[in-house]
């Protein structure tokens, strides 16, 4: 997750901006046990919108800060916010049922494949932009679904059984199933224009996904919360509710841009602030992570008793887990969450970060942040300002990059 702070731009009594931060983040907790904070907001009107009238939705997964102006203004935002969550359930969850006839999302199309398909013209989108940046993280379903077993197990003997990295069988699964992912020609999603889909499976990987009793083949993966984002903010905006921040507890932030006050995202080095980004305006930013850091975070990582980790992030090569650092920031003003989960996946999903790869991030438009060494290495040192200690002297050396 990637904490998000509101700040103002006067002075504020350094035992109050404590307590009221102190005070934001305990109500988060309760909420997502992580942190959307407020630094000092003496203003009534930044809260916290939770969906209402339960049944499926992604709102468990997401927080939704937003400064209300009225009563009638929060009834709004919360009407939009709740009606959003439950869509983005249904068109990104590869779990949603699919019996519904309203929405047609990607377990609808799983159940149908080598049929045309009309989908949500938001998930008709979401499709457009991972066919056209060539990432194929989306066809590893086979993978991604026997894969996030691991998340369940409660002892390492259990783990084992769904462990590429110690089960020699599995590990032959997943890069069969990652041969299929990258052909084109095995399985493929057709764009047939006025939001009609169709995916395209061989008979080859038919009958193979028979055999292996495998009936997921897209699936969004670490990235389904990108473009869960990405839809709740878009509803949002065209319903005209801009004053907000949404924050999903796995590392995506959509600033909707409303505002004209200013913000702080903070910059992670293995858990702790080491420095923070001021921003106003409209923001999307991708924190990645390598190691878990809140409760929910039982959702997508594994400790194995050895202190070995097995984390979300696959590689499409080959369907082996793999985080190529410790922490990943990566933040742009004119760019999705999906457009930049999309560039930051063949990075991060990776032995290892490295020059060429960060280069091609900040040529597309986005801006890296990463910690290393006692050192915050940025592309844009301006904007960022290191975490000082009870001294003032900073914690951190913040070095350009790029």
């Amino acid at each position: 997750m990637l904490p998000v702070e509101k700040i103002e731009l006067s002075s504020a009594h350094p035992g109050r901006r404590m307590a009221l931060a102190a005070a934001f983040l305990v109500l988060a907790v309760c909420a997502f046990v992580y942190g959307v904070m407020q630094l000092v907001g003496t203003e009534d009107g930044w809260q916290q919108i939770s969906a209402t009238g339960g049944g499926l939705s992604s709102a468990g997964e997401l927080a939704l800060q937003y400064d209300v102006s009225s009563a009638s203004g929060r009834r709004e935002v919360t009407a939009l916010y709740t009606q959003a969550a439950q869509k983005a359930y249904q068109l990104f969850e590869p779990t949603a049922e699919t019996d519904s006839a309203d929405v047609h999302g990607i377990a609808y199309l799983n159940a149908h494949p080598n049929e045309p398909v009309q989908v949500d013209p938001a998930l008709y989108a979401a499709l457009e932009q991972i066919q056209s940046s060539g990432e194929r993280s989306l066809y590893l379903g086979p993978v991604t679904a026997y894969y996030g077993n691991i998340f369940f197990c409660t002892d390492d003997g259990a783990e084992g059984e769904y462990d590429p990295m110690l089960n020699d069988d599995v590990r032959k699964y997943f890069a069969r199933c990652a041969a299929f992912a990258a052909d084109p020609e095995a399985v493929d999603i057709r764009l047939m224009g006025e939001d009609t889909v169709e995916l395209a499976v061989s008979e080859q990987y038919l009958a193979f996904a028979q055999e292996q009793q495998a009936d997921r083949f897209l699936d969004f993966g670490w990235m389904k919360n990108a473009f869960v984002v990405d839809f709740i903010a878009d509803e949002l905006t065209a319903g005209g509710c801009t004053n907000g921040v949404l924050t999903s507890y796995d590392g995506f932030v959509r600033n909707l841009g409303g505002s004209g006050e200013m913000f702080r995202l903070d910059i992670l080095d293995r858990g702790g602030r080491a420095a923070y980004l001021e921003y106003t305006g409209a923001l999307s930013a991708v924190s990645l992570r390598g190691y878990p850091l809140y409760d929910q975070d039982a959702q997508r990582f594994y400790v194995r008793q050895d202190g070995q980790l097995r984390g979300p992030y696959l590689d499409p090569a080959d369907g082996l887990p793999r985080a190529a650092a410790e922490d990943l920031l990566v933040y742009a003003k004119n760019l999705t969450c999906g457009e930049l989960a999309l560039l930051t996946g063949p990075a991060y999903a990776s032995d290892s970060l490295t020059g060429e790869s960060l280069a091609a991030l900040r040529a597309a438009g986005a801006e890296t942040v990463r910690c290393e060494g006692g050192q915050v290495l940025c592309s844009d040192p301006a904007a960022v300002t290191a975490e000082a200690g009870q001294n003032g002297t900073a914690l951190y050396a913040v070095v350009p990059e790029g």
